[in-house]
């Protein structure tokens, strides 16, 4: 069975939205320049949907997304209405300090973990089609789900049963530990994408692994993903 890499997306500022793009480097950090930058507040917690010992939740967030025109340089955050705001000259903090009404910066070193636990995250096409036949009415992408990679399955969940097997991807190799629980960002607004309090209710209505939905790991050989790279699970 052949399993292959049918979109990567990489997540500039954590908790913003990202792009989606054709190739990139991967290794034990997650893929080149993903959710290296943060939004920071006074207080030092990190820009987020929720709130918790490390986050502070600042709505609007996932309304805007991010991407990088030179790798080597700071990204720029783009809101709703398509205007660009570059972290390089500050126009970012200025225009997130309107969005979130205090004091924040985008930083790249916060001296927190700006991951969930794992820095590579992967979900099956055929998962995210289990769930949109389980929602009609509610558009279902990878983007509610915030993946690094979305590889083309057969079998709704299949990916679950990688788990603590090394997964080549292309000429990189990971292994996959966890099966992610999800959090109230799944059914946040996006752009072109409506709010929607059904999608938690349902994965978390799994029997199997209730909240689950996608998995995390880490790279272990370090190689360039391009889309349409062979997925080959140990």
């Amino acid at each position: 069975m052949t399993f292959v890499v049918e979109q990567i997306w990489r997540y500039p500022v954590k908790s913003v939205g990202g792009e989606q793009i054709e190739s990139t480097w991967a290794d034990a950090d997650g893929l080149h320049g993903d959710r290296v930058w943060a939004v920071q507040d006074a207080t030092g917690k990190l820009g987020s949907g929720k709130d918790s010992k490390r986050f502070a939740r600042i709505f609007g967030l996932l309304g805007l997304t991010a991407r990088y025109d030179d790798l080597s340089e700071p990204p720029i955050v783009t809101s709703g209405d398509g205007s660009d705001y570059p972290v390089a000259t500050g126009a970012a903090d200025e225009f997130l300090r309107q969005l979130a009404g205090r004091q924040v910066w985008v930083r790249r070193d916060t001296g927190i973990m700006h991951f969930d636990g794992v820095p590579l995250t992967l979900v099956g096409t055929a998962t995210l089609d289990w769930l949109a036949a389980q929602l009609p009415g509610v558009q279902v992408e990878a983007r509610r789900l915030r993946p690094n990679l979305v590889v083309r399955t057969n079998e709704p969940f299949e990916e679950e049963a990688w788990l603590d097997r090394p997964v080549q991807l292309g000429t990189a190799e990971a292994v996959f530990e966890v099966i992610l629980p999800r959090c109230v960002m799944v059914g946040m607004a996006q752009p072109r994408l409506a709010r929607s309090n059904t999608v938690l209710k349902r994965i978390a209505a799994r029997t199997d692994n209730p909240l689950g939905m996608a998995i995390g790991g880490q790279v272990t050989k370090a190689a360039t993903i391009n889309v349409g790279d062979p997925v080959r699970p140990g």
